[in-house]
């Protein structure tokens, strides 16, 4: 990455351990690059101040994700099982998508460990 390396936790300009590139933040960089043309290649990291927190904040956000997808499983054979249709099993499973969806409220990023051993 060319630009400067800021934590995705505090926001501040920091050195830290490389944030994982995922699907989410390629999304967001694309939509930056195409859209808003504002993109500007920062590289992401989580500072040593803040990782305690980000630990937190990450864990809140995985338990979060599978708990609305279990949501969304049980609310889908409950539907199922009060009406047997394929519409019932539609809106079961859009149900489902839309609550994975807000788990991305609390979106934290992994951590790209991998990355960092083949940066040395």
């Amino acid at each position: 990455m060319a630009g400067k390396s800021y934590c995705v936790v505090c926001g501040e300009q920091k050195g830290g351990l490389p944030v994982k590139i995922d699907y989410v933040i390629d999304a967001i960089r694309w939509f930056k690059t195409k859209v808003t043309k504002n993109e500007k290649n920062n590289a992401l990291v989580v500072c040593k101040e803040c990782y305690p927190k980000y630990v937190a904040m990450r864990k809140k956000y995985v338990s979060r994700m599978y708990m609305y997808v279990g949501l969304g499983i049980l609310f889908t054979v409950l539907v199922i099982a009060l009406n047997p249709s394929i519409g019932s099993f539609l809106i079961g499973m859009l149900l489902t998508v839309a609550l994975f969806l807000f788990s991305f409220l609390n979106y934290m990023p992994g951590l790209d460990i991998d990355g960092r051993k083949r940066q040395k």
